[in-house]
């Protein structure tokens, strides 16, 4: 489980991790202020912490190489406001000028940002920035100073305050007096409040902190601007406010390095899959997913592969048991997104939910804004080092609430989706992102109150990397789908169930499939507008949008007719396949005829019958005048639905899927009175 609260964060998969801190101000000259809902992540066994007013010595590890720096600070729980028993829980460092020393040297980026930050507000106090004021204006004109005498003053320092101190045994606990009241100048100081201010999430630098065996004794990380783990033994070390333990000796100049297991990697360098070992490549897939005892109907897993080429976002229907989520997860575990290492997310949706605010989040009484799970993995996926892996977002019984009501948000997004165009100004970071996928933001920056919300949250948009796949069932626990949901959709149904399909063993000469490594080209979309595919298949494109012209003028009788984005989604659907070379022409303009038509038919007028009728003669081809006398079918279409010569003229149609359809669709009219593509 993921939890965040501001600029601290945890994820439980990683083993031994307390919690991980974004860089602020604060940290620089006092320490970290632990927000309530992590204070449990501290204590130590029986849920020890110290009591209000209480505080104890805590030891900070640093390694680099064989040499551990220990940093000595402590446990301090303060007494914000008596009356309204309120406490701080902090960790507080601010005479060990040592550690400061070095997380100013190894957090430079940040340190600087937030001294920019803090002059700012000295010239718009009256000062000119250049540290000649006097009292608390100077103060914030030299941030260095104002660190290091805020860190000194009795009011903030419980060793020196003038209350009683009682040492707590062995314990090393004393007791502590409530914080007197601060000036408003210094609450405006960011090196002398807590997260003040947080740089952006592209330039943000965290620390980790992990658990040791020994209490109240915590490990550190530092991840600076890049993802590197700092090593100690690049800045300077002096003796005093830090103890080292060296195992063995080094030869002169030898330079040891020791990752560690817990570090971010560096964004990697994934192979690319051209367009001829693409096949292979899914087979490949299919291969992984039967190998662990799943089965599904042939050419199934090329359908889903080709619907999140063509739209990142599907849906997968049929009655309940079919594997609809064990297809998803299977799918994006092949391409090597598990849950373990966070790009597999699965959300289970429920029925009272009627808007966006528990996906996506919302603002609690304070303003501060609490995210849902999806924004939670968009800010994953947004991370830069993992623009080249996919990210599976899998809604779980997504229609058990109306989907127009809690998703329509994110449905309007998807429309926006274009390539990413270098700004002006912009750095490395906006370099890297030329050509990416981008919407426009999911969370603006100006909706969020707090600057810590608007550091992390700020302008979040869905990136090109993220797959959303929703699994539903119709019955009467269900809501069924608006036209706008199935035209943003790839819709996918597997209700035809073969219960003598059953697992195999692979044979001992065939290889276990592994996880497939490739770049985000294999699932991301080629073409985002039709004109991008027009110079080398208008061909395949006019032969389309010229078969969807007839199809059309029939749905017009019903008004179900389809508009542009359809069209759009079909003739990219049918590029992807002839590129890849997955099926042919006629099984993929099949499948897009369940796709993307036949959901939008539903109602009990005649009209419908004629409409599923005409397009029941479209799918047989050149054999519909000999299969049936289509002038007695409107009377009664049962000779479309039983008997042999039904099986054997739809076994041999043009589109065999979608002519089984439309005749079930029939059989269903004429029986209840009412049919729907949905029905089952």
């Amino acid at each position: 489980m993921i939890k965040q609260n501001g600029s601290w964060w945890k994820d439980d998969r990683i083993p031994g991790l307390i919690a991980r801190k974004q860089v602020d101000g604060f940290l620089f000259g006092h320490g970290f202020e632990i927000p309530p809902d992590f204070r449990t992540d501290f204590a130590e066994e029986g849920g020890f912490l110290p009591a209000v007013g209480e505080s104890r010595p805590v030891r900070l590890l640093h390694q680099s190489g064989d040499t551990i720096a220990t940093y000595e600070a402590r446990l301090e729980h303060w007494r914000i406001a008596v009356p309204s028993g309120k406490s701080s829980l902090e960790i507080r460092y601010d005479s060990n000028k040592e550690f400061k020393d070095f997380l100013r040297s190894a957090f430079q980026m940040t340190y600087r940002e937030v001294e920019e930050w803090a002059a700012r507000f000295a010239r718009q106090q009256g000062g000119d920035g250049d540290g000649k004021e006097t009292g608390s204006s100077a103060e914030h004109a030299n941030p260095q100073t104002a660190a290091d005498n805020a860190s000194a003053r009795p009011s903030a320092s419980p060793e020196n305050s003038s209350g009683s101190s009682e040492r707590g045994g062995s314990s090393g606990a004393r007791r502590i007096p409530p914080r007197g009241s601060v000036e408003i100048a210094a609450v405006r100081n960011p090196f002398d409040t807590p997260d003040a201010y947080l740089p952006r999430e592209e330039r943000a630098e965290y620390l980790y902190l992990y658990e040791t065996d020994t209490p109240f004794t915590y490990r550190i990380e530092l991840r600076t601007l890049g993802g590197r783990e700092v090593s100690r033994a690049h800045f300077h070390i002096a003796e005093a406010g830090a103890e080292y333990s060296v195992e063995g000796e080094k030869a002169e100049g030898e330079t040891v390095e020791t990752p560690s297991a817990n570090a971010i990697p560096a964004p990697e360098s994934l192979p690319h899959i051209p367009d001829k070992e693409v096949r292979a490549a899914i087979a490949g897939v299919s291969a992984y997913i039967r190998q662990r005892g799943f089965s599904f109907p042939d050419g199934l897993v090329e359908h889903f592969y080709l619907s999140l080429k063509t739209r990142p976002f599907v849906i997968l229907a049929g009655i309940s048991g079919t594997g609809k989520t064990q297809l998803a997860r299977l799918f994006a575990e092949a391409l090597g997104s598990t849950p373990d290492n966070g790009r597999f997310t699965l959300i289970p949706v429920r029925p009272d939910w009627n808007d966006p605010a528990d996906l996506i989040g919302y603002k609690d009484l304070s303003g501060a804004f609490k995210p849902g799970p999806l924004t939670l993995a968009l800010k994953e996926a947004s991370r830069p080092e993992n623009a080249e892996y996919p990210y599976f977002i899998v809604l779980d019984e997504m229609n058990l609430a109306r989907v127009e009501h809690y998703f329509s948000d994110v449905l309007s997004l998807m429309e926006t989706r274009r390539r990413y165009v270098l700004q002006e100004g912009e750095g490395a970071l906006g370099v890297s992102q030329v050509g990416s996928i981008v919407t426009q933001p999911l969370l603006p920056e100006a909706s969020l109150e707090r600057v810590q919300d608007r550091a992390l949250y700020g302008n979040l948009a869905i990136p090109g990397n993220v797959y959303v796949v929703g699994t539903v069932n119709m019955d009467e626990t269900t809501y069924p789908f608006s036209k706008k949901v199935l035209d943003r959709a790839g819709t996918i149904e597997f209700n035809h169930i073969d219960l003598l399909r059953l697992p195999q063993l692979f044979a001992e000469v065939e290889q276990e499939a592994e996880a497939l490594s490739a770049d985000r080209h294999l699932l991301g979309s080629d073409y985002l507008q039709l004109i991008d595919a027009m110079g080398n298949h208008s061909k395949l494109i006019e032969r389309t949008a010229e078969e969807l012209a007839q199809i059309n003028g029939i749905l017009e009788e019903i008004q179900a007719h389809v508009g542009f984005r359809v069209r759009d989604a079909v003739c990219f659907y049918l590029i992807y396949n002839e590129r890849f070379g997955l099926m042919t022409r006629a099984e993929a303009f099949d499948a897009q005829l369940m796709q993307k038509i036949l959901p939008r038919i539903q109602g009990s007028r005649f009209s419908v019958k004629r409409v599923l009728l005409d397009l029941l003669r479209h799918c047989l081809g050149s054999e519909a005048e000999k299969a049936f006398d289509w002038r007695e079918l409107e009377d009664s279409a049962e000779s479309v639905y039983s008997g042999r010569r039904s099986r054997e003229a739809l076994a041999a149609a043009r589109y065999p899927q979608s002519a089984r359809k439309i005749a079930y669709m029939l059989r269903r009219l004429d029986e209840d009175g009412f049919t729907s593509y949905w029905l089952s």
